[in-house]
């Protein structure tokens, strides 16, 4: 019997992934979340393609239950959105019929771009790469690469 609560369990965890099905839709609710709680909300893991995913848990296994290489949200560029004012959210022109950027640009101390790239991979869309277009620009691929980086000479 027991294997067969298993697959339940598995079934329920699969039929709880997060499904995305309009990506400006999800930016916009989860700029709704962070704004109502701005020190509560966390956005689902499971949004993101392959590429990101792996990224992320070699910056977790590196990090070794320390910081790893993101120590701010790359949601609101920020590590307190407290004060996040002025959301807005737009989709960008896209060729690829499975490409969509949304921009999330807002005020926290000062005016945020954010534009967050998705992908439609086996039906369902994921989070790509995460831009920020204000000073100082990043994107959430290389930041999760910082491991890579070459250290500064010690003096």
């Amino acid at each position: 019997m027991r294997p067969f609560a298993c697959l339940i369990a598995l079934a329920a965890l699969a039929a709880a992934a997060t499904r995305i099905a309009d990506p400006e839709a999800f930016v916009r609710r989860v700029y709704r979340s962070i704004e109502a709680r701005p020190s509560e909300y966390a956005p689902p893991r499971d949004i993101y393609t392959p590429r990101i995913r792996a990224l992320m848990a070699e910056d977790t296994r590196r990090a070794k239950g320390e910081v790893g290489c993101l120590d701010f949200d790359v949601w609101t560029n920020s590590q307190d959105p407290q004060g996040i004012r002025d959301i807005r959210i737009s989709s960008l022109p896209e060729s690829d019929p499975n490409r969509r950027t949304v921009a999330a640009k807002f005020i926290l101390g000062e005016p945020q771009e954010i534009r967050f790239e998705f992908r439609r991979m086996g039906g369902r869309w994921l989070l790509d790469e995460v831009i920020c277009a204000s000073e100082p620009r990043w994107t959430l691929s290389e930041l999760l690469r910082c491991w890579n980086q070459p250290k500064p000479p010690v003096r």
